[in-house]
């Protein structure tokens, strides 16, 4: 019972290393997987399933995170003061939920007023299907479902808040 304790104690300290990191970029020039796949998730909220294909002809933003995740915590005030910015000019933000207590999620983002949409993936399948190893991790796919930035890091100091902006500009286009 020791070693599962230490081995588990382990294993999230390296998640949680991995996941303070100061971010890093890949382009979809460096992968040729590039077109974003399907999901189909439950929201936070319950009140109703949303997937990813309602939003064809969008520039969507896609954020991987949970509660037990400090940086993923600090960068999401920045997703909903950029969201409220461009939420009337054709993007969405759909927040991820990864293998979280929902109570807990439900009520962190009530506490802070996030408005844009956030779905429950509890056994971890979805993120696991874009290749998410660590939190966070952020994908921003263009209008014609093909994702132009995977960013794994968080958005919490200056710099990576004008990467954010810049990002979310070329999937605008």
């Amino acid at each position: 019972m020791r070693k599962i304790f230490t081995l588990t104690a382990l294993l999230g300290l390296f998640l949680f290393a991995v996941s303070c990191n100061e971010g890093t970029k890949e382009s979809s020039a460096e992968n040729d997987n590039n077109i974003a796949k399907n999901f189909s998730l439950e929201s936070l909220n319950g009140n109703n399933e949303i997937s990813l294909e309602d939003f064809k002809g969008k520039a969507v933003v896609v954020n991987f995170w949970a509660t037990w995740c400090g940086p993923c915590k600090l960068e999401i005030p920045f997703f909903e003061k950029t969201w409220r910015k461009y939420k009337d000019k054709d993007v969405v933000f759909i927040g991820i939920d990864v293998m979280d207590d929902k109570d807990s999620a439900v009520n962190f983002i009530e506490e802070l007023g996030i408005s844009y949409i956030n779905l429950y993936d509890p056994s971890g399948k979805t993120s696991n299907s874009y290749g998410v190893i660590a939190l966070p991790a952020t994908f921003f796919i263009d209008k014609n479902g093909n994702i132009a930035v995977k960013h794994y890091g968080s958005f919490i100091d200056n710099q990576s808040k004008k990467a954010f902006k810049s990002y979310l500009k070329e999937i605008m286009e």
